[in-house]
């Protein structure tokens, strides 16, 4: 009897007490509605049924047929629950995930003034707050800036706000108790930066590591529910929280998800609050994912005219442009994208402005090259440089629709600025600032140089020797900071690929250092 009952804590506790460590490990959501949790309560049975079979095949024949019941029925239920929520029998369902209201273009997408349109992205914002963690040299070997860079409307203007991250868990551990404390908000328009130092520190992040992280966090306090990965965000006043969107699969326990409220958590104390979508702070933006939306665009245009018609006919079949974009509007954060056929894809029908924070959606048919034909025309338009480019915006300049884009090098580094006529894609304007571009484009003169647009200005030269230098890496690039004697108020931010010789540098060792807009363009070492 104590043999069977070992036998019995073995088969069944042992991977028990496993699970439940790689559980706080994986943050898998304990719910029916995920399938990682279908695999992780399968997995449970098949191993808890070997161990009863090594333990003693003949005696523990209960426990393996009790487990080969669990095992089956499991499956069972997993096909059906993956079946019955297939667009073949859901077709109309799928198509109303997301519904558009017809749009006028005449009227929402105007812009006047070409320099009003945010162009800085991801790549340059990390740019941007890298620079400015600099300025404060004792933070950078505790810190680097995350890569979040989440693009949000923050009272009224288009930016990009990113927290601070541990370098390590050593640093976690060292500094866990006081928290995070700054973030970094770049300006999309003006591509100014800015280090915030908060009264309250960041506590929860992604770069906490056990309870501290943000997502561990949620997951502790609400394991049952199905939530999507939390962005950082920032309230009225500039508090930091991150949004959790909460999500609830359709038509079946393993149907297509969609988002039906949020968790709102301030980054400092970790407080909690649960929101149903109509109740949702008008502050909060990030609340449907891209990809999500991305995904119900091509339902409703797949499936409107039921599933046979998406697969045979394919009449009045359209799709997303496989690309999109955000834009701030009245406060609110849009995705765009355009739509195409499925059976050709030389033209845009038309696109798309959905509302990030209640999935509010307008169409607008109107008939453009595609976002794509209008990149190409840009990169061809300097293809010596072989610059790529970055999924446009569509706007509706003095009366027409236009695209606007940015090109880039191979660092990432936006070095010129693109419009394109979005009717005849071969008309393009090129220039080094937005207003530029927009004179090329109306056919003025513009001289294009090399220069980054966003680091014009005198070039002024520094001479001395290194007092004090720090190294840490960032967005995977080693960046140097050091002060030159005499000077220690001046901190410089200075990338190893500027001079190889970089990690041979000392304390004493003379440099001479180019500086342009407070970056260092270049270093000479003597």
């Amino acid at each position: 009897m104590i043999k069977g009952w070992k036998n019995l804590a073995l088969s069944y506790g042992l991977p028990l007490i496993v699970l439940c460590v790689y559980w706080y490990f994986s943050l898998t959501p304990l719910t029916f509605q995920s399938l990682e949790f279908w695999f992780n309560f399968l997995l449970y049975f098949v191993v808890s049924a070997g161990i009863s079979y090594l333990l003693d095949a003949r005696k523990n024949t209960r426990v393996l047929a009790i487990n080969g019941t669990v095992i089956g029925v499991s499956i069972l239920a997993l096909l059906v629950g993956m079946v019955i929520g297939l667009p073949i029998f859901r077709s109309g369902s799928y198509a109303k995930l997301i519904e558009h209201q017809e749009g006028d273009f005449s009227e929402d997408m105007i812009v006047t003034n070409p320099s009003d349109i945010p162009t800085i992205d991801r790549d340059m914002a990390e740019r941007l707050g890298s620079r400015k963690i600099g300025e404060v040299l004792d933070l950078v070997s505790q810190f680097n800036v995350a890569d979040e860079f989440t693009q949000i409307a923050y009272q009224g203007q288009s930016v990009r706000v990113s927290p601070l991250e541990y370098v390590n868990v050593w640093r976690w551990f060292s500094n866990r108790s006081e928290g995070i404390p700054h973030y970094v908000v770049v300006d999309m328009v003006t591509g100014e930066a800015d280090l915030v130092d908060l009264e309250e520190n960041i506590r929860y992040s992604h770069s906490g590591f056990l309870n501290d992280d943000i997502t561990r966090h949620i997951f502790l306090k609400h394991p049952t529910t199905l939530f999507e990965n939390p962005v950082l965000e920032l309230d009225d006043e500039g508090t930091p929280y991150y949004v959790a969107p909460i999500a609830k699969r359709q038509f079946s326990f393993l149907g297509p998800k969609d988002i039906v409220g949020a968790f709102v958590v301030n980054a400092t104390n970790g407080e909690i609050v649960r929101y149903d979508l109509e109740d949702i702070p008008d502050w909060v933006d990030r609340v449907f994912p891209a990809d999500m939306v991305m995904n119900q665009i091509n339902y409703n245009g797949q499936y409107r005219n039921g599933f046979w018609n998406s697969l045979v006919t394919k009449r009045g079949v359209i799709q997303n442009a496989e690309g999109y974009n955000y834009i701030v509007m009245d406060d609110d954060l849009y995705l765009y994208t355009g739509l195409t056929s499925v059976v050709s894809d030389e033209s845009n029908i038309g696109f798309v402005l959905v509302n990030s924070r209640t999935k509010e959606s307008h169409r607008y048919n109107i008939s453009t090259a595609t976002e794509w034909s209008a990149m190409d025309s840009a990169e061809g338009s300097v293809q010596e440089k072989d610059y790529t480019s970055t999924f446009p915006l569509l706007f509706n300049m003095n009366g027409k629709p236009v695209y606007q884009l940015s090109l880039k090098d191979s660092a990432g580094l936006i070095k010129l600025y693109a419009f394109v006529d979005a009717l005849n894609y071969q008309k393009v304007g090129i220039g080094n600032t937005l207003n530029q571009a927009w004179q090329s484009y109306n056919g003025g003169e513009v001289t294009i140089t090399d220069e980054n647009p966003i680091l014009e200005g005198d070039i002024t030269t520094v001479n001395g020797a290194v007092d004090l230098l720090q190294s840490v890496v960032i967005g995977g690039e080693t960046i140097y900071y050091m002060t030159i004697v005499g000077d220690t108020e001046s901190i410089y931010t200075i990338p190893v690929s500027l001079n190889q010789a970089l990690p041979f540098l000392k304390t004493g060792d003379e440099v001479i250092l180019e500086i342009q807009q407070e970056e260092v363009i270049n270093i000479t070492i003597k």
